[in-house]
């Protein structure tokens, strides 16, 4: 088992609509051939357990309550959803802890976080994911 991490973070404030794809941003560090950044996802190389951390700091553009969800290949992971209701002009403060599984050698997968609830402005994302 090959020990693999990344850490991503986006502090560009994107308007993501309900339903929409939270961008991940950037990779400010990386380490090992298991976990690479494509696009908004991040892909889990290999057989093995993955454990990620999510940390959001999101300005809903109305008052409700606004919610983020860890998916795996597009698939909501069990668990894994935070939501906070806010006034207007609130900030939610969100985590996620998740760990997810690759059953086969040969596979790999897609980790992506969706935007429930209220239109928002991404203020801050800091992800972290670590081959266990």
């Amino acid at each position: 088992m090959s020990k693999s991490a990344i850490y991503t973070t986006n502090v560009s404030a994107p308007t993501v609509s309900v339903g929409g794809i939270v961008p991940f941003g950037t990779t400010t560090r990386r380490y090992g051939c298991n976990i690479r950044q494509d696009g908004n996802a991040i892909t889990l190389c290999g057989q093995g357990y993955y454990l990620v951390n999510v940390s959001a700091t999101l300005a809903p553009t109305a008052a409700g309550t606004v919610s983020l969800t860890a998916q795996k290949d597009g698939v909501a992971i069990i668990g894994a959803t935070a939501s906070q209701t806010v006034a207007a002009d609130g900030i939610a403060n969100l985590a996620i802890t998740a760990i997810v599984r690759n059953a086969c050698g040969c596979e790999s997968s897609l980790l992506s976080l969706l935007l429930g609830g209220v239109e928002s402005v991404v203020n801050d994302l800091a992800v972290t994911v670590e081959k266990l």
